[in-house]
């Protein structure tokens, strides 16, 4: 019997939900400790563990990457492990999801993932971008976790994320989730109605998933913020009933999950390729080398076909007609910021550097021998690109428009290989690979 509860509120740099989330763990009966994550400490003494949301490293290479390669997560997988109880909120929920802690409770392997928002309404993407606003969850109680320990059957919570679809193109995976009851809480409407369009589901949550625990019940990434009202306590009060051992808990088997496969794909057929490149410092490029041990570079990369109209140019080289269309483009403000971005447009065997005094100007342009262009999935934004495009040009020029991240490096190849088997590049439930 714990004398006193310890939840240790667990920060990383550019954590920022810190107080109100120790505010809800003693406003419900436990003791809070911040805990940071450069500080040498165990957390042997605790009775469980809040991953606080915020930006982790400004989401640099995406949403709880970094910080889930932090040995400070070796430490909360133990606590875990030995029965305490660990809530990621948000930024945590990604962490989480990242290190593998839910839904398979593998340190290390993760399984799903948590991609950038796709609200579908009427059948079509209305919104990709950050969303904030005040949304109801249900928790399914089909199975007891240590969070869904209370009467509420709805709560209405605020979400504020960019990055909280829960996705995963795996059946197996997803039928499991439901089978075995690890859709802790789901999306809803007022009067507990589970439809999967938006405002309903705001981000396009597979099976509106708002919330996911590991098979045990005692871990849980959430991404909607029960910290930010009362109305959120229950949740926390269920956690401190679940570490006095006043509820039953749930009966345990082990569940396999198959970790998705990572696919080098051809690269994506293109007239016209853009790589686009800070002029500055890329902090998000040093970030992610120093977690994989590389020195990076990154550019964002769009690559496009031309449609009939262009097709009896493109043999005939950079002519007039498609220089002007590509400076439009470039000029327009569309893909790039031509104040703080150089770009570099590939057309056919030469490269041109675009200059807004000279427009593109013949270069020698390299890229790095390791590299890698990752993708993601469901990119319904460059559908949305490519009208732009041929809105801006006034007929239909642009087709097949894609975009990624190219990740490059002089290092070892081993060295860089490494690193993409582990997953610093991409998330391989929700991008694809391509070799450019």
């Amino acid at each position: 019997m714990f004398h006193e509860i310890k939840i240790a509120v667990i920060q990383f740099p550019g954590s920022n939900c810190e107080l109100e989330t120790a505010r809800a763990v003693v406003r419900n009966g436990m003791v809070a400790e911040h805990f940071r994550w450069n500080e040498k400490k165990s957390l042997k003494s605790f009775a469980g563990a809040i991953l606080v949301g915020g930006f982790s490293y400004e989401d640099r290479g995406r949403s709880g990457l970094i910080a889930s390669k932090d040995p400070l997560l070796k430490e909360v997988f133990a606590l875990a492990k030995r029965g305490g109880v660990v809530l990621g909120i948000c930024n945590g929920a990604q962490v989480l999801v990242e290190t593998g802690l839910v839904p398979n409770f593998e340190f290390g392997k993760s399984v799903l993932a948590l991609t950038h928002n796709r609200r579908v309404k009427n059948g079509a993407v209305v919104g990709e971008n950050f969303y904030n606003d005040w949304i109801f969850v249900r928790p399914q109680k089909n199975r007891a976790n240590a969070f869904n320990q209370f009467e509420e059957e709805i709560l209405r919570i605020p979400v504020a994320h960019a990055e909280g679809r829960f996705f995963s193109e795996d059946a197996d995976l997803i039928g499991k989730i439901v089978e075995e009851n690890l859709n802790a809480f789901v999306y809803c409407d007022a009067e507990g109605n589970i439809q999967p369009e938006f405002p309903t589901n705001p981000n396009g949550s597979i099976l509106n998933l708002a919330g996911v625990t590991n098979a045990t019940g005692n871990v849980m990434a959430l991404m909607p913020h029960p910290e930010r009202t009362e109305i959120g306590d229950p949740i926390f009060q269920s956690m401190r009933r679940w570490i006095l051992g006043e509820v039953e808990k749930p009966e345990v088997h082990k569940i396999k999950f198959a970790a998705p496969v990572s696919k080098i794909l051809a690269a994506p057929k293109t007239d016209v390729e853009l790589f686009v490149k800070l002029k500055i410092t890329d902090n998000e490029a040093l970030s992610v080398g120093r977690a994989a041990q590389l020195d990076l570079e990154k550019f964002r990369w769009f690559g496009f076909q031309f449609t009939d109209s262009l097709t009896h140019e493109i043999s005939r080289g950079l002519t007039p007609i498609v220089k002007t269309n590509l400076e439009k483009i470039i000029r327009s403000g569309s893909l790039l910021n031509a104040e703080k971005e150089e770009v570099f447009v590939k057309f056919g065997d030469k490269v041109w550097k675009f200059s807004k005094d000279h427009g593109l100007v013949a270069v020698q342009f390299v890229l790095p021998k390791n590299r890698i262009l990752a993708r993601e999935k469901e990119a319904s934004l460059d559908e949305s690109r490519e009208q732009t495009l041929n809105h801006l040009l006034g007929k239909s020029v642009v087709r097949n428009f894609t975009s990624g991240v190219l990740w490059s490096t002089e290092d070892a190849k081993e060295k860089f290989e490494k690193a993409i088997v582990g997953n610093f590049f991409h998330h391989p439930a929700s991008h694809y690979l391509s070799k450019i």
